[in-house]
């Protein structure tokens, strides 16, 4: 049985040699905002993620973190980390249910770490040129 969250791979834009924040922001959507919302140690809602992830400190409650995503490095962003180590120096692999972690398909991931290294592009603000 194929994982209904891998469904965003076969979207027209995840076949592009680049992805587009559009594609990331689904993945949160989709994955993580249940929980990632405001009043929480990280919002990823639609507007307020790009801004709170890139360049910027892990939560102090996952103080080894380091920095969320380090634009140009998968292997040193620690979004990328939390979502492909099955046990990341804090906490636990992302995402999860109430009791154990889900983790994301292998493309889902593949789509995240893409992302990150073409430059972490955020969201496009004037009606079609990204950041």
């Amino acid at each position: 049985m194929t994982d209904p969250r891998a469904a965003i791979c076969t979207e027209p834009e995840a076949g592009t040699s680049s992805v587009n924040y559009q594609v990331i922001q689904t993945i949160f959507n989709q994955n993580c905002v249940i929980c990632h919302s405001p009043g929480n140690d990280l919002n990823l809602q639609a507007g307020v993620s790009w801004p709170a992830l890139v360049n910027q400190p892990a939560p102090s409650a996952e103080a080894c973190g380091g920095t969320l995503v380090v634009p140009g490095n998968s292997s040193a962003s620690y979004l990328y980390q939390k979502l492909t180590n099955l046990s990341p120096c804090s906490g636990s692999q992302m995402p999860r249910t109430d009791l154990l972690p889900d983790p994301l398909p292998a493309c889902v991931t593949a789509l995240v770490a893409a992302w990150i290294a073409q430059g972490a592009v955020g969201p496009a603000t004037d009606g079609g040129a990204e950041r």
